[in-house]
């Protein structure tokens, strides 16, 4: 009797079963790893063709703050000392608008005139402290130093201290935006 083979599916061996999976695992985390490095590798060509900003632009805050804001009365700041003060004031994020409460350093510099400085350092954004004995603003993340005028003395800073836009009206000292 002659043996003819049944129609149907061919019958497979275990061991082409287990190898053809296997290749499959073997593609699927080929791919997985091939293709964030080819993401990684093309980024740059889909990136907008803009100038690299310094580390120290990306610390002063881009929220834009709404109007003017009363640090206090001229009279309570003394002449050539910085005070920080920490005033609320009203800040638009996108849609949001809400009060928010920021720290200054106000300088009275004669008569009716002042300045308001961000109270953070232009190298990596840390928090400056007023040293009254020196009479300097000291960054205690990487020695940055600035006179009481915002200028760079010392230090890794790659600019002076960020200053506020200042008026006075009516003897109360405002502050606006950051000047840039």
């Amino acid at each position: 009797m002659d043996h003819e083979p049944q129609p149907g599916p061919r019958n497979r061996s275990r061991r082409t079963f287990v190898l053809r999976v296997l290749g499959v695992i073997a593609a699927q985390l080929g791919l997985g790893i091939s293709a964030p490095v080819v993401g990684f590798g093309s980024a740059p060509s889909w990136r907008a063709r803009t100038p690299p900003r310094l580390l120290s632009e990306s610390v002063v805050p881009t929220l834009r703050a709404q109007g003017w804001t009363s640090v206090g009365r001229i009279e309570d700041f003394e002449v050539g000392v910085p005070k920080r003060v920490a005033p609320v004031r009203r800040v638009v994020d996108g849609w949001v608008t809400r009060e928010e409460p920021i720290a200054v350093y106000v300088v009275r510099r004669s008569g009716s005139k002042a300045v308001a400085f961000d109270p953070h350092c232009t190298h990596l954004g840390c928090p400056l402290q007023f040293v009254e004995g020196a009479r300097v603003f000291l960054c205690p993340c990487h020695g940055g130093v600035f006179d009481s005028k915002g200028s760079v003395v010392a230090g890794p800073p790659p600019r002076p201290m960020v200053r506020y836009e200042t008026k006075v009206e009516q003897g109360e000292i405002l502050i606006g935006a950051l000047e840039e």
